[in-house]
Order: structure tokens, then sequence, then C-alpha cells
């Protein structure tokens, strides 16, 4: 069973919220990545590259579970097919919290995700999949990776500065792709506003419940 899953469409889109996996591995959890495509139709590497790039990455955040799948780049679609090939992986991983790409970005791979995965870990809870004793994350989270399209403030902002030399050594490793300025430069922003120097988002469709009122406590960072 994993702590954190991340599903995303393209070799690097984890990279988003590479911090908060390294974090996790930090605080004793187990993370895992699941990607659908190859990443090859952008034409600046061959799958092999891509592939190769994200096993390097995926070394480097330490991930306990990595799965490249082989949709067809840039042709990504929400149907039953696609959703049928991820049931039995959630079954498998079991993830407590699902953390995805955000409905409202720009990419129309990232948006099917999106749903496909929203359908997906409906369906893998339902006792067709899991028989009497049903499995349901705590929460399933959004990342956004392109603010073109999604130009909402993130729900949740987590402080990444004691995993930031890590995340820019994953980040590295998509010399195809030249990601690293672009999500530094969102980090520093979001940063900014939680008050730190590096921070990542995450967006919420529902009400995260909490057992303890002191969960509420933050840092106050009115008045800085």
């Amino acid at each position: 069973m994993l702590d954190i899953l991340f599903i995303g469409a393209h070799p690097d889109d984890e990279q988003a919220v590479a911090g908060i996996l390294l974090k996790s591995k930090k605080e004793g959890l187990s993370t895992g990545v699941i990607i659908l495509t190859k990443g090859e139709a952008g034409g600046f590497a061959s799958k092999n590259v891509r592939v190769n790039e994200l096993e390097k990455a995926a070394k480097v955040m330490k991930l306990d579970y990595l799965k490249n799948l082989d949709f067809e780049d840039s042709e990504v679609e929400f149907s039953k097919e696609a959703v049928n090939k991820l049931i039995p992986l959630l079954v498998e991983t079991k993830p407590k919290i699902v953390i995805t790409i955000h409905p409202d970005d720009y990419h129309p791979d990232h948006v099917a995700v999106s749903k496909i995965v929203d359908r997906t870990v409906f369906v893998a809870g339902l006792k067709k999949y899991m028989g009497e004793k049903t499995w349901h994350p705590s929460q399933v989270l959004y990342a956004s990776l392109d603010g073109r399209t999604n130009n909402k403030k993130a729900d949740i902002l987590i402080n990444i500065d004691e995993v930031i030399s890590e995340k820019i050594e994953s980040m590295k490793c998509y010399e195809s792709q030249q990601v690293d300025q672009f999500l530094l430069i969102n980090s520093k922003s979001l940063g900014g506003l939680a008050g730190c120097k590096y921070a990542e988002g995450l967006y919420k469709k529902q009400p995260i419940v909490l057992d303890n009122v002191d969960s509420l406590i933050t840092k106050n960072n009115y008045g800085r």
C-alpha cells in the first residue's frame, strides 16, 4: 500500500510535485508515480530518451513504485478502456492519497488524465473489484502544471525548502525538456505566498476532514 501516488500524462509531469514526493520520503512515507504516455509527441526526444529521463528522476526521488504505461502521447482520451487499464494499478497500490493533474490544465492529455483518474478512483473502490473490503483514498488532490488556463489559487501550500536541492536534481534529469527553470520559478512564486523560499501547491474538490482541531493551527503569514 502506498501513502502517496501521483498519476500524470507525460514524463516530467510528476516534477510539479517532486518536492512533495521528496518531502514525503523524508517523513517516512511511501511514494509512487504512474505516467500514462512515453511523452514522445513533442518531438524533442524519442520514447527511449523520455523513459530513461523518467527512470533517472524516479531514482533521485527514491520512489517506491513507478509505472510507465503506453497510451499514445497527445491522444489520451477519457474512456472506459483507459479507466479499465488504471483500475488494476490502483487496486494493487491502494494509495492513501492520490494526486493528479488539475482538470483546468492547458494540455488536452492533462485534462483527460484528470477525468480518467477521478473515474478510476471511484470505480476501483467498488465491491466488484475490492470485494467486501472496499478501498477509498483519504484524499484525491490536484496539481496545476500550467497557469495559462488555471488561474485559481492553490488550496494547500507545502514548504519544500528542505528538499529543493533534490527537486532541482530530479528536474535536471529531463535534459530533453529543459523544464527546470519554469518549475523553479513556479516554486519560488508559491514560496512567496507560503512565507518560505520554495513551495508546491495542491488543489482539492472535496472538504478535507480533520480529526484534531489543533491541525488548524499553522504558521501565521499575515503581517510578515
